[in-house]
């Protein structure tokens, strides 16, 4: 659908940023000199174009080093433009780096003054609105020292409060959230959901694609300075959360079957191959989505006859933590039966994975089978494979660093 030009806010044609890469610092005054080049090109930004409506809420989204910064600093006006068009249409506040601008010297007070004259205010907006901003901070108790004595959130706090303080036209933010603890970085959401609902045309960067989620109705994606996709928020992200699945196994699996931490042991007669993590397709793949399909092939030769083998798998998160294990001699006894000798493979599924987000060390052993003499525990594997596979889980929707995911169901009361 086409946008009449009296819609658009923010309007961006074939935008180029390129960066000149020089060797040493005397090869740029040899290119002036004899006008030949001596750099190498880097394009922060390739041919992006697009349009953004008024009170449109857009989000930014892509890897580290994409281009996402050059783009929002091109459209805040504090960075030229190699080539192409960017035109932003009414006043503009712009947070990129908090604290940028502000004199360490000068007290909390006195850059409050500073910052908002630089914003666009008047002195008289400024006056108007000083108490609600120090209010905003919660730094009233400092606010007449100087900023250089206040810690990296407190300056966060001030910069943030002044920056917010605007009602703009048009406001751009880039990863202004990440800084600040849990309870302002909400304050400052609820803040930004005023701004969005008031009418304002908000652009903001995140590498949070809940966040993009929840405030936004369309994102952008960036990927080596190329607009890839540009469409609802919700089917950007999703698309994004899937390319940065598939990365993540293609880094676990070499990772993972080449890990320095893990440890092989085996017996003389019997020995573990090779471990397959694969998708219900029976693709590998060493990366998934909570709730995915998983399998484990186990690929395993003998020497002499084994019966009914015990399969033993164990998810241990990176920082030690153990999750959960399985073994299939409980809580039931899994018979497989007796492998002769040679190469064989057994297979164990898992129908929903409840993992949590992280990255997660795999281990699988196979145990021989027990007597009723034997003791309780497992104590020599035939063969184990230690912590040499790691797999990543991603959660749909809301980050949630849990261990693991407990299903529940909420329940309407019954009518009394």
């Amino acid at each position: 659908m086409s946008t009449s030009v009296q819609e658009v806010a923010i309007r961006v044609r074939s935008l180029c940023k390129e960066y000149k890469l020089y060797a040493r610092p005397r090869d740029m005054l040899v290119e002036m000199v004899t006008g030949k080049q001596r750099h190498q090109s880097h394009f922060a930004l390739r041919d992006v174009s697009f349009d953004v409506r008024k009170s449109e809420i857009v989000g930014v989204i892509g890897p580290n080093g994409a281009g996402k910064s050059t783009l929002l600093r091109i459209l805040a006006g504090t960075l030229d433009r190699t080539s192409g068009e960017v035109e932003v249409k009414g006043r503009v506040s712009a947070i990129l780096e908090l604290g940028t601008g502000f004199h360490p010297e000068y007290t909390g007070r006195d850059n409050i003054i500073m910052g908002g004259m630089c914003l666009g205010m008047s002195r008289e907006e400024i006056n108007a609105k000083i108490e609600s901003i120090i209010e905003f901070s919660e730094l009233r108790e400092v606010i007449d020292q100087p900023f250089k004595t206040y810690s990296s959130g407190m300056q966060a706090r001030l910069t943030f409060a002044t920056a917010i303080s605007v009602e703009p036209d048009v406001l751009i933010i880039d990863e202004a959230l990440a800084a600040g603890d849990a309870y302002f970085v909400q304050k400052c959401l609820g803040r930004i959901k005023k701004i969005c609902d008031s009418g304002a045309t908000v652009f903001f960067v995140s590498h949070s694609t809940d966040l993009v989620r929840r405030l936004c109705s369309r994102a952008i994606y960036i990927e080596r300075g190329c607009l890839l996709v540009d469409g609802p928020a919700i089917d950007v992200c999703s698309e994004y959360d899937q390319r940065v699945l598939d990365k993540s196994s293609i880094r676990h699996e070499d990772s993972g079957r080449h890990s320095q931490q893990g440890i092989m042991t085996r017996t003389e007669s019997f020995v573990i191959d090779r471990i397959d993590i694969l998708n219900e397709e029976m693709v590998p793949q060493y990366a998934f989505f909570q709730h995915a399909t998983v399998l484990i092939r186990v690929h395993f030769e003998c020497q002499v006859p084994v019966s009914e083998p015990a399969v033993w798998v164990r998810f241990m998160r990176f920082d030690g933590v153990l999750v959960t294990s399985w073994l299939s001699h409980e809580p039931e006894f899994i018979a497989i039966g007796t492998f002769e000798p040679g190469a064989h493979s057994v297979l164990v599924k898992i129908d929903d994975l409840m993992l949590g987000d992280g990255s997660f060390f795999l281990t699988v052993g196979l145990f021989p089978q027990k007597s009723s003499t034997n003791s309780i525990f497992y104590t020599d594997p035939l063969a184990m494979w230690d912590r040499c596979l790691s797999v990543e889980v991603k959660r749909h929707g809301r980050p949630l660093t849990t261990v693991f995911d407990q299903p529940m169901k909420l329940l309407r009361p019954m009518d009394s």
